[in-house]
């Protein structure tokens, strides 16, 4: 049943019903449409667990409470739950963007595509960060990835402060003087680097930062499988439809032909490929609920598990009679 399973781990009692599939029974189209639908619900039904954010994730004698204390005042459960934030965000517009206000689907056909990407990219890196159980290791990541941020804060700075053809003699005097005062090693930085040396991780690790998503989205993907394919090429299927890739857009589409009044002229119409923004929604909520597993287990606290207890059964199952 993957993402649909409506089993919890550690409930099921021999006194519950025996639940079988029928999906095969049903129109695929009708189907498929039934399981987009409930992929929506999955999402109202996590928002409403999260309520207005997280709970707590660093409970005393948690390993998340040692690692904030060892990186303090970089805590990993900021980091931790700031993803968490961010893919719920990210899920939250999806279903925005996919429910109409009568109820019913609607599919754009690309928009959904880098919204999915960005709640991919929140929750595996949190995963990355929180997944070992080497505390070592998730230190070291939390301070890798907080290293990187900087750099790329640095770096959008310096491209806002770049010289203008236009800019008035007022303006150039203005980014001159805040060039400078930017032009000194990055102290966050500094700050960082103290704090793992501090903690005894390797520094030169720590100071590579993340320079790659593909890497630590391989890295996910050995302790947590997504649905149907790898991560990274659910990623990188993504991430060619957050551009212009003519070839990928194709790919994500049907394309329905018909004549024109010109020979050898057709005219082309294209509509979302609904199994793919399927598959789309089905890695973003996968990753998330691991994500909350993880933390829950990190924070000893069972109350971040997405318990699912207000969804009913996924569309093609029933009650074995």
């Amino acid at each position: 049943m993957g993402i649909e399973s409506f089993r919890r781990s550690g409930t099921q009692r021999s006194s519950e019903p025996e639940f079988e599939w029928f999906g095969d029974q049903l129109e695929p189209t009708l189907l498929l449409r039934q399981r987009l639908s409930y992929r929506l619900e999955m999402i109202a039904s996590l928002r409403r667990h999260l309520g207005e954010g997280v709970p707590s994730l660093a409970a005393v004698n948690s390993d998340l409470r040692a690692d904030d204390d060892a990186l303090n005042p970089f805590h990993v459960s900021h980091l931790v739950g700031h993803s968490i934030g961010m893919a719920l965000d990210a899920l939250g517009a999806l279903e925005l963007v996919l429910r109409d206000p009568s109820g019913s689907l609607r599919l754009p056909l690309f928009g959904v595509y880098p919204v999915a990407r960005q709640a991919l990219e929140a929750s595996a890196v949190g995963l990355w960060v929180i997944g070992p159980a080497n505390p070592a290791v998730r230190r070291t990541r939390a301070l890798r990835v907080q290293v990187q941020e900087a750099r790329e804060e640095a770096s959008l700075i310096a491209e806002f402060l770049k010289d203008r053809p236009k800019d008035r003699p007022e303006q150039r005097k203005y980014k001159a003087r805040q060039r400078q005062a930017h032009a000194t090693r990055n102290e966050r930085i500094d700050r960082l680097l103290h704090v793992a040396k501090e903690s005894h991780l390797n520094v030169k690790e720590v100071t590579s930062g993340v320079q790659r998503m593909r890497a630590v989205l391989d890295e996910v993907d050995e302790l947590h499988p997504t649905p149907e394919a790898s991560l990274r090429a659910v990623w990188q299927y993504l991430s060619g439809l957050a551009h212009p890739s003519q070839l990928r857009a194709i790919q994500a589409s049907d394309l329905e032909l018909s004549e024109t009044s010109e020979p050898g002229i057709s005219h082309a119409r294209m509509t979302a490929k609904e199994e793919m923004v399927l598959l789309s929604l089905d890695v973003a909520l996968t990753l998330i609920g691991n994500l909350l597993d993880v933390s829950a287990a990190r924070a000893l606290n069972p109350s971040i598990r997405w318990p699912r207890a207000d969804l009913g059964l996924p569309p093609g199952w029933r009650v074995k009679e």
